[in-house]
């Protein structure tokens, strides 16, 4: 298996490479192609994907509309995987080129209360790119949460290629305690919380179904006082990237912990919504995100064995 890992490791790097010499709009060309390769390889993602898309627009799209929506996804996906591989030409200067920023001072507004923010950061657009966007705009005070790839080689240059421009990675075994150092600090950390939390998860509606969904950043945001964000990446037509960053969520409590965190976690799952109803190909529909099914017992087994514990079993 390393020999196997090695070598794609190996092409990955290679292939990046060449993909670097090419000129911006040829790249972003091979990026398209590769996109609809995969739509037409990747048959179980392929099916996930129509699958998915049947959950959320069943009621609105036709079955053609779906499918359309499913291969301009996988395209968008091609076309992200090229720009996370020409990372390396990226400086603090030249990526506000083909970047711009709505909301900076809502970032610099939260930052500004002393408490780091937390920034709920959906699969959308091109999200590899935000880790990038966060280092320039607050150099060496951005952090994000980061799930390791199986691969440890291909990891090792995915990560390098994420803390370029100084935003630095929080692995998941050091997530609380990394996390809660951050925010101290008055850093800003990402969450990547859009996709599918297990029985951990907190139930929330999503396009109309349950989901279990990250509790991570609204729980945070609830036991530290830091502000909430949400923010995302928009690919433009001339794949041009807009980033918006909102400012701060002022949070719904009631005195019930648990019940806070589905609120306002609910919350941040319908802006998303939102945000894909207006660009449904930019999301990442490849994921299995209904795949967890509400287990009330288990909620409330959870919910008893949390309570009264400190904030190191957040």
């Amino acid at each position: 298996m390393n020999i196997i890992d090695r070598l794609i490791y190996l092409n990955v790097f290679v292939f990046a490479w060449f993909i670097r010499r090419l000129p911006q709009r040829l790249a972003t060309t091979v990026g398209a192609a590769v996109g609809r390769l995969l739509h037409r390889t990747l048959k179980k993602r392929r099916q996930i994907a129509i699958q998915n898309l049947h959950i959320a627009f069943a009621d609105s799209l036709s079955d053609r509309e779906r499918q359309q929506i499913c291969q301009e996804h996988f395209v968008n996906v091609g076309k992200t995987a090229i720009e996370l591989l020409r990372f390396p030409q990226l400086t603090h200067d030249n990526i506000w080129q083909n970047v711009s920023v709505d909301g900076k001072e809502h970032l610099l507004c939260a930052l500004g209360q002393g408490r780091g923010a937390v920034v709920f950061i959906p699969h959308f657009g091109n999200w590899e790119l935000l880790s990038l966007v966060f280092g320039a705009l607050i150099p060496n005070r951005a952090k994000a949460l980061a799930f390791p790839l199986k691969n440890r080689w291909l990891n090792a240059l995915v990560w390098k290629y994420r803390e370029r421009l100084s935003l630095k990675l929080i692995p998941r075994k050091q997530a609380v305690r990394e996390t809660l150092r951050a925010l101290e600090n008055n850093c800003a950390v990402g969450f990547f919380a859009d996709q599918d939390a297990g029985r951990e998860g907190v139930s929330v509606d999503f396009f109309g179904k349950a989901v279990s969904a990250v509790r991570g950043p609204v729980t945070f945001a609830l036991r530290t006082a830091a502000p909430l964000l949400f923010s995302l990446d928009i690919r433009q037509p001339d794949d041009r990237h807009y980033v918006y960053i909102s400012p701060p969520i002022v949070l719904e409590t009631g005195g019930d912990f648990e019940q806070d965190v589905q609120t306002n976690t609910a919350r941040l799952m319908n802006c998303l919504e939102n945000y894909i109803r207006q660009y449904p190909d930019q999301w990442l529909w490849l994921h299995d995100r209904w795949k967890t099914r509400p287990d009330l017992a288990w909620q409330m087994q959870r919910q008893k064995r949390h309570q009264g514990l400190s904030m190191t079993k957040i």
